[in-house]
C-alpha cells in the first residue's frame, strides 16, 4: 500500500488518521497552513531532525532538510520548477528536486562552462548583496527628529489640489495652463508621496495660485512636458505621511552611503575616481550591469571577500542553495519543446485553448484607496489615463500602464471585471496585493480557440510542463526512491 506522508508523519496522533472528520479537515486546510500544522506535530513525535525520512538513490533526506525546504518554499527562497510544483506535498517536491539534481550531476552538467559562468555571477551577486546589507542597510538609522524635520522642510505637510497641462513642447504646456486650455485636474488633494518623484519636489514647493515651469516626463517612448498650477492646499497630519517620509529618508540615506562606500573603496584599492556612483546597485544583476557599474561591483566583491563574509555559515548555506537552483534551472532549460510538439499538444488538448476575449487596458496603480477613487473620477470626467500613469502610478515598468488581460493574467479578478465592460469604460478601484487599480478598457480582441501566436505560446508552456513531468517520472524509475515511515521502511 502506498505510504501516505501526512498520515505517516503524524502517526503518533491517532485522531488525525482514525476519523473521517480529520481527513476532511486536512483537505480543507490550505497548503501553507498544512505545513505549519504538520511540522510541529512531526517534530514533537520524538523524531530527531537527523532521522532519514526518504532515500533518493544514494542520497538521504532528513527531517531537518524537509522542514528547511518547506519553510524556504513558502518564502519563495528556493527554486520549484513547474514539474515539481504539480504536487503541494513538500516531501514529494523535495524528492523531485533531488531527482533532477542527481541526473544533472550524473550527465556532467555541473562542469558545463555555461553553468559555471551563471553560477559565478549569481554567487557574486549574493556575496555583494550580503556585504551591502551589513555595510549599509544595517547601519541606516532614521530618528523621529529626522522625520519631523523632513515633514516641514520638504513640504510633506501639504496636500495639494492642482491642475496641469501636458503637451509635446515646453511652451505649449505653460501657455495652455495659463489660458486654461487642455487642462487636466484631479478632484481631490494629493500627498507628496503619491506623485512621481520627478515632479514632486518642484510641485510641492509651489505656493497656491503659482505655476511651475514645464517639466519633462517620459510617456511610452515620448517625452511630454507637464506644467502644474496649484489651486489650493490643506494641512496633512504627520501620521498620514510618516511611513512615506521614513521610506524616502531611508532611500536617500542609502544612496549617500553607497556613494561614500564606493568612493572609499576606490581610494582603498587605488582604482577608479571619486565620480563613481554605486547608487541603485543595491540589488544589481551582474549579467546586465554596464562598465561603470561593473567596476563598482568589482570593488564591492573584493571588499566582501576581504571581510570574509563569503566564508560565514549563513551565506555559505545560501550559496549552496543558489548552486542547486542554478543547476536545476539550467538542466530544465535543456528539456526543450519543438514547434511540432507544441502543435501536437494543442491538437490533443482543445479544451485547454478555448476562445476568449483578450482585453487591453490602460491601468493606473496606486497604494491609496482615496487617491484611486479620485483618479477614477478624473478619468470619468475626461482626463487621459495615459497622462495619469507617469505622474501617479506605482511600479509602472516598461509597459507604461498598458496591460493586456486574459483568463490567464494574474490576478484573474481584473480580467473578470473588465470582461463585462465596454470600450472606454472605467473600472476600479480594485484592490489586489495591497495596491489599488483604476483602468480604462482600450481594446478587445478575440483570441484562442485556434492556432495563433497566443495559443502557440501557451501550448509551448504547457507542452514543456508535460515533458518535464514525463521526464521526472522516468527519473523515478531510474533512481530508487523510498519514503520511510517514522518507525522504519
Amino acid at each position: 500500500m502506498q505510504f501516505n506522508w501526512a498520515m505517516g508523519l503524524v502517526g503518533c496522533v491517532p485522531f488525525i488518521h482514525q476519523t473521517s472528520r480529520s481527513a476532511d479537515l486536512i483537505v480543507m486546510i490550505k497548503s501553507k497552513r498544512l505545513i505549519a500544522f504538520l511540522c510541529p506535530l512531526f517534530f514533537s513525535c520524538g523524531q530527531p531532525e537527523t532521522e532519514v525520512i526518504a532515500l533518493v538513490g544514494d542520497e538521504k533526506i532528513t527531517a531537518a532538510e524537509l522542514r528547511d525546504f518547506a519553510e524556504r518554499r513558502e518564502k519563495r527562497a528556493i527554486r520549484v520548477s513547474t514539474a515539481i510544483s504539480d504536487t503541494s506535498d513538500p516531501l514529494q517536491q523535495l524528492i523531485a528536486r533531488r531527482l533532477l539534481l542527481l541526473e544533472a550531476r550524473k550527465v556532467g552538467m555541473a562542469a558545463d562552462s555555461v553553468f559555471v559562468r551563471r553560477l559565478e555571477r549569481q554567487r557574486r551577486d549574493a556575496v555583494i548583496e550580503s556585504y551591502l546589507k551589513r555595510q549599509i542597510d544595517a547601519k541606516i538609522v532614521v530618528t523621529a527628529e529626522d522625520i519631523l524635520q523632513e515633514y516641514y522642510d520638504a513640504n510633506w505637510n501639504r496636500g495639494l489640489k492642482f491642475i496641469y497641462s501636458a503637451r509635446a513642447t515646453k511652451a505649449a504646456a505653460v501657455e495652455d495652463l495659463a489660458a486654461e486650455k487642455s487642462i487636466l485636474s484631479l478632484p481631490g488633494y494629493a500627498l507628496k508621496g503619491q506623485v512621481n518623484e520627478q515632479v514632486a519636489d518642484e510641485l510641492f514647493a509651489l505656493p497656491v495660485e503659482s505655476t511651475s515651469p514645464a517639466l519633462p516626463l517620459s510617456i511610452k517612448a515620448d517625452t511630454v512636458f507637464v506644467a502644474f498650477k496649484v489651486l489650493d492646499e490643506k494641512r496633512v497630519p504627520l501620521v498620514a505621511v510618516r511611513q512615506l517620509i521614513e521610506r524616502h529618508l531611508r532611500s536617500r540615506i542609502r544612496a549617500k552611503m553607497e556613494r561614500a562606500l564606493g568612493i572609499s573603496l576606490s581610494d582603498k584599492y587605488a582604482v577608479g575616481t571619486a565620480q563613481d556612483n554605486p547608487s541603485g546597485l543595491r540589488k544589481f544583476n551582474s549579467s546586465s550591469v554596464g562598465p561603470d557599474s561593473a567596476h563598482i561591483s568589482d570593488l564591492y566583491f573584493a571588499a566582501a571577500r576581504q571581510s570574509g563574509i563569503d566564508e560565514e555559515p549563513e551565506l555559505q548555506a545560501k550559496l549552496r542553495t543558489i548552486a542547486e537552483d542554478v543547476l536545476l534551472s539550467y538542466y530544465l532549460e535543456q528539456i526543450d519543446v519543438t514547434p511540432a510538439e507544441a502543435r501536437s499538444y494543442f491538437a490533443r488538448h482543445p479544451d485547454q485553448f478555448p476562445a476568449y476575449e483578450a482585453i487591453t487596458v490602460t491601468e493606473v496603480v496606486v497604494h491609496n484607496r482615496k487617491l484611486a477613487q479620485d483618479l477614477r473620477l478624473a478619468i470619468a470626467q475626461g482626463v487621459n489615463p495615459e497622462l495619469l500613469v507617469p505622474i501617479f502610478s506605482q511600479d509602472v515598468g516598461a509597459n507604461r500602464g498598458r496591460v493586456k488581460l486574459s483568463p490567464y493574467t494574474m490576478p484573474s479578478m481584473r480580467y473578470e471585471r473588465a470582461k463585462g465592460m465596454e470600450i472606454n469604460a472605467v473600472g476600479g478601484p480594485m484592490e489586489w496585493a495591497g495596491k489599488f487599480s483604476v483602468f480604462v478598457v482600450v481594446e478587445k480582441v478575440r483570441e484562442g480557440g485556434q492556432w495563433d501566436r497566443a495559443s502557440q505560446q501557451r501550448a509551448e508552456r504547457l507542452a514543456k510542463k508535460e515533458k518535464e513531468r514525463r521526464h521526472l517520472d522516468a527519473l523515478r524509475q531510474k533512481f530508487s526512491v523510498r519514503v520511510l515511515a517514522p518507525d522504519g521502511p
